[in-house]
């Protein structure tokens, strides 16, 4: 079948080659790439032709006709979170490492194998994750045809993850995903019943209707103790009904997580967008708004909202990294680019007292908890701008010559070209780039190695187990 001949909705039975970069597998069944969505190496899979390319072809898994040898039974509930968990960790791992070789290759000509420092594991493989946000929505969809016309049914409560492709339809999440707190993850199936009695619906996304929309929990691993927010729409928050709700769910979360329980939330989101960011309004319901996180020896006051690594674990050893790559020595002058919340900025300005670091972010939010966690940890000797990065780096002409190492960290995208050429003209002979995305990286690297930067040491680092995700760093020296 030549890939003209492929038609949107064609049913596929193909066998899995391969992983591509973003964690799609790779069939080369008829002759042509087709990337399957939620497809395992090894898996011979039933799918479905979303779209069509002139090189290429996406499809959709629909069913696993055959499991490859490979594939692990787990205990665990599968959800889109973990779209790897059957692999083998040590599968998963090599899937990665080619995959940010060939991205470094391609896009900047580089061999990674030459400068490898190492591949950094996350200590914990299950209930690594210290945040989840559970949907509420519907279970089940169908249409019938009555009078000529398509009428569409939902049916069903669910509290869990997202169906894989869908963003109206829920999966209940009965048993842990092995992705968070297990004990916690235990508890899903009695929140879902209470709010199911409660005689208020969950929400349903295709017709903009319900209450229940999420259910999200950020964990202290320091402390042990959780920040619950219960997200709803307005729709009868002012009912009585509602009213009697809220207190069985909040004695509900005592009874069952005791001292663990540090704060309830509860918010309104009336917008039709899948997220669970966008709230008009939030009322703490009963006890703290922030709870204590600790990372290497530092302190940090966390919000429900704070931008803080998912994996703590992970994180530690990744920070310890730019610790040795950043090579501190006294009375240095470190400058920290999109810090979010200081934690690298902290590090390295505890890691040397009469050192000097700046902190650069644009997320307001961020910069003042970026403050207030380093008057909590005594830190005199760091300071954070709000600005954007490419504007403070105009703005600041001062400090071209004078940074002893440069760390960027900057968002999925990578660096603007202006943002990145005004980093590459404060002269500073060390850049400790740390990335969210090797595609970005690789192309970044490509600028840097025009500018005279070479890339000396390469770090990846598995900080999201079971998913495709990878976050690197590297060291480029200026030649």
């Amino acid at each position: 079948m030549e890939i003209l001949e492929f038609k949107i909705g064609d049913l596929l039975e193909l066998t899995i080659e391969d992983l591509a970069f973003g964690g799609k597998g790779i069939s080369k069944e008829y002759g042509v790439v087709i990337f399957v969505d939620g497809a395992l190496p090894g898996q011979t899979v039933k799918s479905r032709v979303t779209k069509k390319k002139r090189r290429y072809v996406e499809a959709k898994m629909l069913e696993v006709i055959y499991r490859s040898t490979d594939e692990l039974v787990l205990d665990y509930q599968e959800v889109p979170g973990a779209p790897w968990m059957r692999l083998p960790l040590r599968k998963q791992v090599e899937y990665k490492e080619k995959q940010v070789k060939e991205l470094f290759k391609k896009f900047s000509d580089t061999d990674l194998d030459s400068i490898w420092d190492e591949t950094i594991m996350s200590p914990l493989v299950w209930g690594y994750r210290n945040k989840m946000e559970y949907s509420f929505g519907i279970t089940n969809e169908y249409f019938t045809e009555e009078m000529d016309k398509k009428i569409w049914h939902h049916e069903g409560y669910g509290l869990g993850s997202k169906k894989r492709g869908q963003f109206f339809l829920v999966e209940s999440l009965l048993k842990p995903s092995g992705l968070f707190d297990f004990d916690f993850e235990k508890l899903i199936p009695k929140i879902e019943k209470l709010c199911q009695e409660s005689g208020l619906p969950v929400y349903n996304q295709r017709i903009n209707k319900g209450f229940f929309r999420y259910l999200v929990v950020r964990k202290s691993i320091y402390e042990d103790r959780f920040l619950i927010n219960l997200i709803t729409t307005s729709h009868q928050s002012s009912t009585r009904k509602y009213k009697i709700f809220q207190e069985l769910f909040l004695n509900l979360l005592k009874n069952i997580l005791g001292n663990r329980l540090a704060g309830l939330f509860w918010s309104i989101n009336d917008q039709v967008s899948d997220t669970a960011n966008n709230h008009v309004f939030r009322k703490l319901i009963w006890g703290e708004e922030k709870i204590i996180e600790s990372i290497n020896g530092l302190s940090f006051e966390v919000a429900l909202d704070s931008f803080f690594q998912t994996n703590l674990y992970s994180a530690e050893k990744l920070y310890q990294k730019v610790l040795n790559y950043a090579g501190i020595k006294e009375k240095g002058l470190y400058l920290d680019l999109y810090c979010g919340t200081g934690t690298v900025a902290q590090i390295l300005a505890n890691e040397c007292l009469e050192c000097r670091v700046i902190g650069v972010d644009i997320e307001e939010s961020a910069v003042e908890d970026a403050r207030l966690n380093a008057k909590r940890n005594n830190l005199s000797n760091v300071e954070f701008f709000c600005e954007d990065v490419r504007i403070f780096l105009k703005n600041h002409s001062e400090l071209v010559g004078k940074i002893d190492a440069l760390v960027i960290d900057p968002p999925r995208s990578g660096l603007s070209p202006k943002a990145l050429q005004r980093s590459i003209d404060l002269g500073s002979s060390n850049i400790i780039y740390v990335s969210c995305n090797p595609s970005t990286m690789a192309r970044d690297t490509k600028i840097l190695k025009l500018n005279g930067f070479k890339l000396s040491k390469f770090t990846m680092v598995d900080q999201f187990p079971h998913t495709s995700h990878i976050e690197c760093l590297g060291l480029f020296k200026k030649e």
